[in-house]
C-alpha cells in the first residue's frame, strides 16, 4: 500500500518543518538530543484510489500531549525544561 501524506508538520526522513519549543537538560545541559513519548489524535480524510493507494489530506490535531521527555546524553528524565518561543 502506497501512502502520501498532505499539508503534515512531520516530513517523511524524520524532520519537523517548524519548531517553537525546544527542551534543555539541566543535568548536562543538552540542547539537541532527547527521547519524547507523545500521544497525538489526529482527524484526517483518507482517500482510497480504485487501485487500492491512500492519500491522507486535511490532517487536523484534536489532542496532543508529551508523555515523557529524557535527555540522550544523560539518561536524566526529571531535569528536562521545556524552552518556549524558540525560533
Amino acid at each position: 500500500m502506497t501512502v502520501t501524506c498532505v499539508n503534515e508538520t512531520f516530513r517523511p526522513g524524520g524532520t519537523v518543518k517548524s519548531v517553537t519549543t525546544r527542551y534543555r537538560c539541566n543535568a548536562c545541559g543538552n540542547l539537541t538530543r532527547f527521547d519524547v513519548v507523545e500521544t497525538t489524535s489526529v482527524r484526517s480524510f483518507h482517500h482510497f484510489t480504485v487501485g487500492g493507494e491512500l492519500s491522507i489530506e486535511e490532517p487536523e490535531v484534536i489532542a496532543h500531549s508529551v508523555e515523557s521527555v529524557t535527555c540522550r546524553w544523560c539518561g536524566h528524565d526529571r531535569g528536562v525544561e521545556t524552552v518556549f518561543g524558540v525560533e
